[in-house]
Protein backbone atom coordinates (compact mmCIF):
# COMPACT_ATOMS: atom_id res chain seq x y z
CA UNK A 1 0.00 0.00 0.00
CA UNK A 2 2.74 2.63 0.70
CA UNK A 3 4.57 1.38 -2.25
CA UNK A 4 3.87 4.10 -4.01
CA UNK A 5 5.84 6.74 -1.81
CA UNK A 6 9.55 7.07 -1.71
CA UNK A 7 11.88 4.72 0.54
CA UNK A 8 12.26 6.52 3.73
CA UNK A 9 15.65 7.59 4.22
CA UNK A 10 17.91 8.20 7.64
CA UNK A 11 19.55 11.23 8.57
CA UNK A 12 21.45 12.66 11.44
CA UNK A 13 21.12 16.39 11.72
CA UNK A 14 23.00 19.20 13.83
CA UNK A 15 21.61 22.78 14.21
CA UNK A 16 23.74 25.03 12.66
CA UNK A 17 22.06 28.38 13.57
CA UNK A 18 18.50 28.77 15.63
CA UNK A 19 16.91 32.65 15.80
CA UNK A 20 13.43 33.22 17.56
CA UNK A 21 11.76 36.96 18.17
CA UNK A 22 10.82 35.33 21.78
CA UNK A 23 13.81 34.11 23.94
CA UNK A 24 11.78 30.98 24.61
CA UNK A 25 11.67 28.56 22.28
CA UNK A 26 8.21 29.00 20.04
CA UNK A 27 5.34 26.42 20.97
CA UNK A 28 4.37 24.41 18.12
CA UNK A 29 0.28 24.60 18.34
CA UNK A 30 -2.62 24.44 16.93
CA UNK A 31 -3.53 27.58 15.63
CA UNK A 32 -3.17 30.22 12.77
CA UNK A 33 0.74 30.06 12.69
CA UNK A 34 2.24 28.58 9.57
CA UNK A 35 5.10 26.77 9.57
CA UNK A 36 7.72 26.47 6.39
CA UNK A 37 9.72 22.97 5.98
CA UNK A 38 12.37 24.06 3.10
CA UNK A 39 15.25 21.09 2.06
CA UNK A 40 18.46 22.08 0.11
CA UNK A 41 20.15 19.28 -1.10
CA UNK A 42 23.41 19.83 -2.10
CA UNK A 43 27.24 18.07 -2.44
CA UNK A 44 28.84 17.61 0.62
CA UNK A 45 31.62 20.11 -0.90
CA UNK A 46 28.74 23.02 -0.62
CA UNK A 47 27.43 22.49 2.67
CA UNK A 48 29.87 24.06 4.64
CA UNK A 49 29.40 27.57 2.52
CA UNK A 50 25.95 26.81 2.42
CA UNK A 51 25.96 26.88 6.72
CA UNK A 52 27.30 30.30 5.97
CA UNK A 53 25.06 31.53 4.16
CA UNK A 54 22.14 30.15 5.52
CA UNK A 55 23.35 31.89 8.84
CA UNK A 56 23.49 35.36 7.11
CA UNK A 57 20.15 34.84 5.60
CA UNK A 58 18.62 33.80 9.12
CA UNK A 59 19.90 36.90 10.43
CA UNK A 60 18.47 39.09 7.56
CA UNK A 61 15.49 37.66 7.49
CA UNK A 62 14.40 38.36 10.98
CA UNK A 63 15.43 41.80 10.74
CA UNK A 64 13.52 42.11 7.20
CA UNK A 65 10.47 39.87 7.68
CA UNK A 66 8.64 41.25 10.87
CA UNK A 67 5.87 37.87 10.25
CA UNK A 68 8.74 35.69 11.21
CA UNK A 69 8.71 33.79 14.66
CA UNK A 70 11.84 31.72 14.34
CA UNK A 71 13.54 29.52 12.13
CA UNK A 72 15.92 26.38 12.75
CA UNK A 73 18.29 25.59 10.07
CA UNK A 74 19.62 21.67 10.37
CA UNK A 75 22.64 20.09 8.19
CA UNK A 76 23.03 16.66 8.01
CA UNK A 77 25.97 15.01 8.98
CA UNK A 78 26.85 13.29 6.01
CA UNK A 79 26.79 16.71 3.96
CA UNK A 80 24.32 16.29 1.20
CA UNK A 81 21.08 18.25 3.19
CA UNK A 82 20.36 21.31 5.14
CA UNK A 83 16.34 21.46 6.26
CA UNK A 84 14.84 25.17 7.52
CA UNK A 85 11.99 24.73 9.74
CA UNK A 86 10.06 28.34 10.41
CA UNK A 87 7.05 29.51 11.59
CA UNK A 88 5.08 32.69 10.59
CA UNK A 89 2.65 35.00 12.00
CA UNK A 90 0.61 34.65 8.60
CA UNK A 91 1.28 33.18 5.22
CA UNK A 92 1.26 36.70 3.76
CA UNK A 93 4.06 37.53 5.71
CA UNK A 94 6.07 34.48 4.55
CA UNK A 95 5.43 35.65 0.76
CA UNK A 96 6.47 38.96 1.44
CA UNK A 97 10.33 37.93 2.51
CA UNK A 98 10.34 36.09 -0.92
CA UNK A 99 10.07 39.89 -2.27
CA UNK A 100 13.22 40.76 -0.63
CA UNK A 101 16.51 40.46 -2.18
CA UNK A 102 17.92 37.31 -1.80
CA UNK A 103 14.99 35.43 -1.00
CA UNK A 104 12.90 35.10 -4.09
CA UNK A 105 13.16 32.92 -7.58
CA UNK A 106 15.87 35.37 -8.85
CA UNK A 107 19.34 34.79 -7.43
CA UNK A 108 18.26 33.55 -4.01
CA UNK A 109 21.38 33.09 -1.29
CA UNK A 110 21.37 29.18 -1.63
CA UNK A 111 21.98 29.88 -5.94
CA UNK A 112 24.82 28.03 -6.88
CA UNK A 113 25.32 25.10 -3.98
CA UNK A 114 21.69 23.84 -3.27
CA UNK A 115 18.29 23.04 -4.56
CA UNK A 116 15.90 24.19 -2.65
CA UNK A 117 12.35 22.89 -2.44
CA UNK A 118 9.97 23.79 0.82
CA UNK A 119 6.23 23.81 1.73
CA UNK A 120 4.10 25.23 3.46
CA UNK A 121 1.75 23.76 6.54
CA UNK A 122 -1.28 24.47 9.63
CA UNK A 123 -0.38 22.43 12.57
CA UNK A 124 -3.10 20.56 13.00
CA UNK A 125 -2.67 18.50 15.69
CA UNK A 126 -0.22 18.27 18.79
CA UNK A 127 0.50 15.08 21.05
CA UNK A 128 1.99 16.37 24.35
CA UNK A 129 4.15 13.80 26.59
CA UNK A 130 3.01 16.37 29.65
Amino acid sequence: MLDEFFSPESKVLEITKSRSLDEDAVEISVGDTLTHLAEFRMTPANQPEMVRRTSEALDTAMEVAPGLLSATFHRSVDGTRMYNYGQWTSEDAFKNLEKQPGFGKEAPYWEGLARNEFHLYRVVHVLSSD
